[in-house]
């Protein structure tokens, strides 16, 4: 047996969050689905939750879930 500390598999709702903002992450902690960055926050177009900097929720344009958006020349 190894005298190493047991290190935890799963990370915190905190650990998960700063991986979001600091771009190590992409994936949303409430669904799992990929998330989107806008100027003030980051956004999941799936299940509309929203991690913003401040109090104020900033207003955003999420695309409908499961709807691609339009590709030059279709």
């Amino acid at each position: 047996m190894s005298d190493a500390p047991d290190t935890p598999l799963a990370r915190t709702l905190d650990q998960e969050l700063l991986a979001l903002l600091r771009g190590a992450s992409l994936e949303c902690p409430v669904c799992g689905e990929f998330v989107m960055r806008y100027s003030r926050a980051i956004a999941c177009p799936e299940c509309r939750s929203i991690l913003a900097d401040g109090v104020s929720v900033p207003e955003l344009a999420l695309p409908e879930a499961g709807v691609r958006p339009a590709v030059c020349g279709e």
